[in-house]
C-alpha cells in the first residue's frame, strides 16, 4: 500500500498560468518532500493544461473540471481528491516565501497535534514592487495555540481572529466525516471543516509570514459579474456560511457575529460594491442586507454608506478606491522588509533560470 503523503497542497486554478508556474516552482524549492500537489482546473481557457502537462512531475495530480463552475464548488471538489494526512489550500497565484516552510509547518503540526493550522502573510502589490500588510483580522503578535474540545464560541473567535477568508495557508487535518466538508459558503466554504477539526484536535497560528499573498489582479472586470457582491436566488452567497455559524452559537451571540460580518463584508464597503456591481445590484444587495438583520434599518453607519455610495458617481468612488489602496500600501510598514525583498529577488531569478524545469529545481 503506497504511503499518504503528509501534505495535499490542494490548488484550485483558473486563468493563470503563468502565476501557476510561480507558485509551484516555490513549491518545489522546498527542502521538504512528503508532499502531494493536487491541481484542479476550473476549465481554463490559457495554456494552464499544456503547463502543467511539461512538468510531468509524479507528485502533481491534474484534474479539470468540464466545465467552469463557482469557486466554492471548485474548491469543495479538489478538496475531495486529497489523500494526505493535511489539507494545504494554495491560490494559484500566491506562493511559499522559504524554502524551509513547509519544514516548519510540519514541525509546529507534529508539536501541538492540530487539526487546523492558519499560516500568516504578506501581501504583494499587483506591479510586483511593494510588500504591504492587509489587515483582515489576524490579531496575533505570534504564534498562538488552542487546545481542543473548547466551547463553540471560544473556536469561532479563534476561525475568525485567525482570518478563514484569504485561501493560501489554510491547513487542516484530512481526517473528516461523512457530511463534513467545503460546500457553497462564500467567502469560506470550509468553515464546518475549521470547526470540526478545531473542536477535535485543536488549533494554531503561525506567525512567520511563509506566505506572499499577492494581488495579481487590480482591476475587477464589472461585466463579469462577482462571485462575492451578487445575490444567488435573492440571497447573499455568503448566507450558507452565515447559516453554517448559527448552527454552533447560541441566538444571541449570532445575532452579534451576524452584525459584525455583514459590517466588515458589505455595508463598509458598500461604496466599493457599487463600482464592482453598478447601483441596481449594490440596492438588491443592501436590501438584503436590512431584511437579514433588522437593526440596519436604525444604523447611522449602514445608511451613512449606503446614501454616500447612492450620490457619489462611480468614477469619482473608483478613483478614491484605487487612491486609498495606493496610499495604502504606500504607508504599510513591514518587518524585515529587506530581507523578504532579498529573498523574492533570489525566488525571481531562479525561476527565470529553471522555467523548462522547475519541478526539479533547488535552492
Amino acid at each position: 500500500m503506497t504511503k499518504k503523503p503528509f501534505f495535499s497542497i490542494v490548488i484550485p486554478t483558473y486563468n493563470r498560468a503563468s502565476d501557476l508556474q510561480f507558485a509551484l516552482y516555490c513549491i518545489f524549492q522546498q527542502g521538504f518532500s512528503d508532499f502531494e500537489i493536487i491541481i484542479s482546473d476550473n476549465c481554463s481557457a490559457d495554456d494552464t493544461r499544456a503547463v502543467v502537462a511539461k512538468l510531468k512531475n509524479e507528485k502533481i495530480r491534474y484534474f479539470r473540471n468540464n466545465k467552469n463552475v463557482d469557486f466554492a464548488q471548485s474548491a469543495k471538489k479538489a478538496i475531495r481528491y486529497a489523500k494526505g494526512e493535511y489539507v494545504f489550500l494554495h491560490s494559484d497565484d500566491d506562493f511559499l516565501l522559504y524554502s524551509d516552510s513547509l519544514q516548519e509547518i510540519y514541525n509546529e503540526i507534529i508539536k501541538t497535534s492540530a487539526g487546523y493550522v492558519r499560516l500568516n502573510y504578506i501581501c504583494l502589490s499587483p506591479d510586483k514592487k511593494r510588500l504591504f500588510h492587509f489587515k483582515v483580522n489576524k490579531p496575533f503578535v505570534g504564534n498562538k495555540h488552542l487546545p481542543p474540545f473548547l466551547k463553540n464560541k471560544e473556536i469561532l473567535s479563534f476561525i475568525l481572529a485567525s482570518d478563514p477568508y484569504f485561501i493560501t495557508g489554510i491547513i487542516f487535518k484530512n481526517n473528516l466525516p461523512a457530511g463534513i466538508g467545503a460546500f457553497y459558503a462564500d467567502p469560506a466554504p470550509w468553515i464546518e471543516i475549521l470547526f470540526y477539526v478545531t473542536e477535535k484536535f485543536g488549533a494554531c497560528f503561525i506567525a512567520k509570514r511563509n506566505v506572499v499573498a499577492s494581488w495579481s489582479r487590480w482591476q475587477i472586470d464589472k461585466n463579469g459579474g462577482n462571485r462575492f457582491y451578487s445575490l444567488r436566488n435573492e440571497k447573499l452567497k455568503s448566507e450558507s456560511y452565515f447559516n453554517a455559524v448559527q448552527k454552533k452559537i447560541d441566538k444571541k451571540e449570532y445575532r452579534i457575529f451576524l452584525h459584525n460580518q455583514l459590517m466588515l463584508m458589505f455595508v463598509n464597503l458598500l461604496p466599493v460594491i457599487k463600482v464592482v456591481v453598478g447601483n441596481k445590484n449594490m440596492l438588491e444587495l443592501s436590501k438584503r442586507i436590512r431584511l437579514l438583520d433588522q437593526t440596519m434599518k436604525k444604523s447611522f453607519v449602514y445608511w451613512t454608506y449606503l446614501i454616500g455610495a447612492l450620490i457619489l458617481p462611480g468614477f469619482f468612488l473608483k478613483f478614491v478606491k484605487n487612491t486609498y489602496l495606493y496610499i495604502y500600501i504606500r504607508l504599510s510598514k513591514v518587518d524585515n522588509e529587506k530581507e523578504i525583498i532579498n529573498r523574492l529577488k533570489e525566488l525571481k531569478f531562479g525561476f527565470l533560470h529553471a522555467r523548462g524545469n522547475i519541478s526539479k529545481s533547488k535552492d
